[in-house]
């Protein structure tokens, strides 16, 4: 190959990578997150597979994946997404767990008390302490078909915004 034709070689710069990693028992947080790859985006979505169900297990698995990738996270991203549920057991392994992460240049975010309160939040705002239960039965008002595991992801897509400005109002979602 002559010097010229390599001089014009454009180098292509790798994408950035979004390290996500959620609780194991369910699929509804990996059916939601499924939906942001795509070819067209200027970053890559890798999941952290695992069954982790405690947050500082979820926390140490995300690093351990983090440094197997060899990520940078000044330019890629770990997100570790956990439940604080309502059990006032969890309050200390979920402050534990925050310390862990951020220690670690991983996001926590924590959904109080499901990760429904998320989808919710894309109909309307919220301060209300409920239970999982009842944070479902509220969604179910607007998407009856709403379980447990399935990809409501299409539903709500278009009320992103909303959701956004709902979380920042809330302080259910941290």
């Amino acid at each position: 190959m002559s010097k010229d034709r390599k001089r014009n070689k454009k180098v292509r710069e790798s994408k950035r990578v979004i390290l996500i990693s959620y609780e194991g028992k369910n699929k509804t947080e990996k059916n939601y997150f499924n939906n942001f790859s795509g070819r067209e985006k200027d970053y890559i979505i890798k999941q952290v597979p695992g069954n982790e169900t405690d947050p500082i297990n979820l926390v140490k698995q995300t690093i351990e994946k983090s440094k197997s990738l060899s990520l940078d996270l000044t330019k890629d991203k770990a997100f570790c997404v956990f439940d604080a549920d309502t059990y006032p057991s969890k309050n200390k392994q979920i402050q534990e767990s925050i310390k862990l992460a951020k220690d670690n240049n991983i996001i926590p975010i924590i959904s109080t008390p499901c990760i429904e309160l998320w989808f919710l939040l894309h109909f309307e705002y919220s301060t209300a302490v409920v239970s999982s239960s009842g944070v479902i039965k509220e969604l179910k008002k607007y998407y009856p078909k709403y379980e447990k595991n399935c990809n409501i992801y299409l539903i709500i897509q278009d009320k992103i915004i909303t959701a956004i400005n709902n979380a920042k109002n809330s302080k259910n979602i941290t």
